[in-house]
């Protein structure tokens, strides 16, 4: 099996950059981690020194990946793609946090297509789908401080896991991009057009056209016309999912009233029970 320590290489992803601003390597400013706590939380770091906008950071292993809601995010050494991208979106108007997941979603969905063929489904809000399990997922921060908005952009995927290692109660949940494919897949590939994606999608949301990446997002969506259990703190809410709002909120059809869902401390689940 390949390791990702012999392919994962930022002088092998920069040149296959076709972005402007994201992940360019002028004056170095990109960082490849053999292990760090969380690529998101040295992105924040990095936004309070001062870090410029479009750096990428990545990661072997993470030591404290997170997840939504606070959850970890299983991280262990060469078995995903652990990044996080930093952007300074300043004085200009971006959407809230929940149509930029939505749009995050859409651009990683359509680079693992472009890049290693496969058509990835999307779960509202942050979760990458293939076959029913979750190969990967999104967390989107916002940061405040003296040197202005900082914008993370942090994207997990599973590209090769041992089986045998996983825990019980993740072997019927996950899946990898290797084990799709059935053969070795670049990582250097996959997160080089995430990066060209991704700017295609930033781009269309600071000209105001997110009505566009939305229209995107339902395509790929595994929620939209199925009917879903959402559950924040003791309410609990059932019905089906209809469609997605114009602020990235999910609107679900109860039978008798209609109710958009913002991503929050909301979990959803399928009626049956099953994640997806």
């Amino acid at each position: 099996m390949t390791s990702l320590v012999d392919v994962l290489d930022l002088q092998k992803i920069e040149p296959r950059l076709l972005t402007r601003f994201i992940a360019r390597p002028d004056g170095g400013k990109n960082e490849l981690w053999e292990s760090i706590n969380s690529t998101n939380t040295r992105a924040i770091e990095l936004a309070a020194d001062g870090g410029a906008h479009g750096t990428l950071i990545l990661a072997r292993q993470q030591s404290a990946g997170r997840g939504r809601l606070g959850r970890q995010w299983v991280s262990p050494s060469d078995s995903g793609i652990y990044s996080s991208f930093l952007f300074r979106p300043e004085a200009q108007s971006i959407p809230n946090l929940s149509t930029i997941t939505l749009a995050v979603g859409v651009a990683v969905s359509k680079a693992i297509r472009k890049s290693v063929g496969i058509d990835v489904g999307l779960k509202w809000v942050n979760d990458l789908v293939v076959d029913r399990r979750k190969l990967g997922g999104i967390l989107c921060e916002m940061t405040s401080n003296s040197h202005g908005k900082a914008l993370i952009v942090g994207i997990g995927i599973n590209v090769r896991f041992d089986e045998d290692e996983l825990p019980d109660d993740l072997k019927e949940k996950m899946v990898w991009l290797e084990r799709i494919t059935k053969q070795p897949v670049d990582p250097n590939s996959v997160i080089a057009e995430i990066a060209n994606q991704l700017e295609d999608v930033y781009l269309l949301l600071l000209n105001g056209q997110s009505n566009q990446i939305l229209a995107q997002w339902r395509t790929r969506s595994i929620t939209l016309g199925r009917r879903i259990i959402a559950t924040s703190g003791e309410r609990t809410i059932e019905g089906e999912a209809v469609d997605i709002a114009d602020s990235g909120a999910l609107i679900v059809d109860t039978g008798t009233e209609k109710i958009e869902l913002h991503a929050g401390e909301i979990t959803i689940r399928n009626a049956d029970g099953s994640y997806c």
